[in-house]
């Protein structure tokens, strides 16, 4: 049966949603040989995955994975990764910023893949506790509004994919799956993409997810991020509507910019993420403002992204995203003591 899919997508045809539903079925329950199944996602990658593949990907693995649904107005703001450009933890530093305004936020990712600091390797540099339970992260969400979700506790069946894609070496559809499979089920999303063309099908998965709203986003530069300064393509999902666009930020993009927002390891970039939720002014500040404002918008917190990098400067002038981060290395290491 899996060598039909293979064949089909060598042929240069779609799988549809239940197709690629059952790619992912036959994978983890049938004896697929190693070899073709890194041919199919090696297919896949040539031509560009569509979004009926990634939403019947995803929820395969959603279907399989320790998951809460019920909780309303989550946010995430999980991008890929592996854009290459080496900036440090934007989006973990939004997303405390993003809580800190009151938007309840449900992290999810993992351990660096590509890059030196993932947000769970960055988080642990701050002192939190990224190993928690669903239990765990429910109660975090009900007591301080933010949670992280460490990936491989909730999707244990992924495991099984890891020898495919490391002896590929390549990016894969798993990359953009990762931010796709929030065992939370978040109402809303923001999340980068480092593939330009993987907007509009990563924009076609969110909304078959369900999400209420969400902003898929490219920088022109090649950051899964949205740039302070230059342009960012996006698209917009409203429910079942996807409108594409651009974030256009003043000024030009020069190397003080871009030193000014590349990382390190995640001890380096832990320093980072203090310093600008300590207020330090500059071009990492700036980052972390344009998307917290961006993920404050797509939460329904603000009208308008302007509106939104003001809520976000005032929650890290007023201490707010500081005592947020306060909270979330406390009460993560508080959860370990309970379970003792």
């Amino acid at each position: 049966m899996f060598i039909k899919y293979l064949k089909k997508v060598v042929d240069g045809d779609y799988l549809t949603s239940s197709e690629a539903y059952e790619v992912i079925n036959l994978m983890l329950d049938t004896e697929v040989a190693e070899s073709q199944v890194a041919a199919l996602f090696a297919a896949l990658r040539l031509r560009k995955e569509s979004g009926e593949e990634l939403f019947g990907f995803a929820r395969a693995l959603l279907d399989r994975a320790i998951k809460h649904e019920g909780m309303e107005g989550l946010l995430d703001t999980c991008g890929t990764g592996g854009d290459g450009c080496g900036t440090f933890n934007v989006s973990t530093a939004a997303a405390i910023v993003c809580a800190a305004c009151g938007v309840p936020v449900a992290k999810h990712g993992n351990r660096a893949v590509t890059s030196q600091a993932g947000s769970a390797d960055v988080l642990e540099a701050l002192g939190v506790r990224v190993d928690l339970s669903l239990d765990e992260a429910r109660m975090l969400l009900e007591e301080i509004g933010l949670a992280f979700l460490f990936a491989p506790g909730f999707h244990p069946v992924m495991k099984h994919f890891g020898p495919m894609r490391r002896s590929l070496g390549i990016a894969t559809a798993f990359n953009f799956l990762g931010p796709l499979i929030n065992p939370f089920c978040p109402t809303y999303q923001l999340m980068g993409v480092a593939d330009e063309d993987m907007i509009q099908p990563v924009a076609e998965a969110l909304a078959r997810l369900g999400r209420k709203q969400a902003l898929v986003v490219h920088a022109e530069n090649g950051m899964d991020e949205i740039a302070h300064v230059g342009v960012t393509q996006m698209a917009k999902v409203e429910g079942e509507s996807i409108v594409p666009g651009r974030i256009i930020r003043g000024g030009a993009v020069n190397e003080y910019q871009d030193q000014g927002v590349r990382g390190g390891d995640a001890v380096h970039n832990a320093r980072i993420v203090r310093e600008v939720l300590a207020g330090k002014p500059g071009p990492a500040r700036e980052m972390v403002l344009v998307n917290a404002g961006a993920a404050l918008m797509v939460a329904e917190k603000v009208r308008d992204l302007d509106s939104g990098i003001r809520m976000a400067a005032e929650a890290i002038d007023s201490g707010r995203a500081q005592e947020k981060l306060r909270q979330l290395v406390r009460y993560s290491q508080e959860s370990r003591v309970g379970r003792c």
